[in-house]
């Protein structure tokens, strides 16, 4: 059984594999179930063959937990659907503590929405679900199904969890855009990194990840979407998430032994490298339709 990961749908069999350990632990920080039948041998196999791996499971779990916090957010201010793009192997429509009558939609490659199905067919979520085989790029057919949405919800989420990292900027840009020509369609949740490809993604993930590459090398992650129409509502820190919930990351050797000596201004910056963002949309979100 090969490890490679040679698409980028398989980056979900490698984070729903942390997912299903972090599950396993006596203080667990969530419980996710079904994530190791979602993993299968092959995911453990690429969590475990990873560089970096308890950074890696750290990175991921501290992830969930804040998008987990930020979904909590929005379902309070009243959305009546989520739509996940890039939903991958995620199963937040069976874990948490969701209204029933609020319509969660998968959005995702089709032989991604074929392993889900078959595999969690017998299970019963918490909320009214549905999946869409879609790929996310095909702006066409994005297009329509955003429509859909306005045409059927008053007050929708967009989740891109772990996605935008794996789209070129204009695609990006492309995909707001879409996001904005739909009224109803609200708020947008993201995972973010600052500095660019080469300042969070060193070249042993790289080489790793080399057939499923991170193309959205944006020095400023959040003024990007900011300048594209979004508001930023709020946002968590990775860093800061991590001691609120006790679980600070075990760094490499040299990565700590490298913090020893940085100052303390650099030392906060690179804590706010990473995070996790819940926008809104600009007053006047229109007017970034235009031409």
């Amino acid at each position: 059984m090969s490890h490679a990961i040679t698409h980028v749908a398989d980056t979900a069999l490698w984070v729903a594999a942390y997912r299903s350990a972090e599950t396993k632990k006596l203080q667990a920080l969530f419980r996710d179930p079904l994530a190791g039948t979602l993993a299968g041998a092959r995911g453990h196999e690429m969590a475990k063959n990873m560089p970096f791996q308890q950074f890696m499971e750290w990175f991921f779990v501290i992830r969930t937990v804040a998008i987990d916090r930020l979904i909590a957010r929005v379902v309070d201010l009243g959305v009546d659907a989520i739509v996940n793009l890039g939903a991958g192997l995620d199963t937040r429509p069976y874990r948490m503590s969701l209204p029933r009558d609020l319509c969660w939609i998968e959005i995702d490659f089709p032989h991604t929405i074929d392993y889900k199905n078959r595999l969690l067919h017998a299970e019963k979520p918490v909320c009214e679900l549905e999946r869409v085989a879609l790929d996310v790029l095909d702006v066409g057919k994005r297009q329509t199904f955003f429509a859909r949405l306005g045409s059927e919800f008053k007050s929708v989420l967009a989740l891109t969890e772990g996605v935008v990292h794996y789209l070129a900027a204009e695609q990006a840009a492309s995909l707001s855009k879409d996001l904005l020509a739909v009224p109803e369609i609200r708020y947008w949740i993201q995972d973010f990194r600052r500095g660019g490809i080469g300042a969070w993604a060193p070249q042993p993930v790289q080489k790793a990840l080399q057939s499923a590459p991170f193309k959205f090398d944006v020095a400023n992650w959040v003024d990007f979407f900011a300048q594209h129409g979004w508001s930023v509502h709020e946002t968590l820190y990775a860093y800061d998430e991590s001691v609120r919930v006790g679980r600070q990351p075990r760094l490499p050797l040299s990565w700590r032994l490298m913090s020893l000596f940085m100052p303390v201004a650099a030392r906060k910056k690179w804590q706010m490298t990473s995070g996790y963002v819940l926008y809104d949309r600009c007053e006047d979100s229109l007017s970034y339709l235009q031409p």
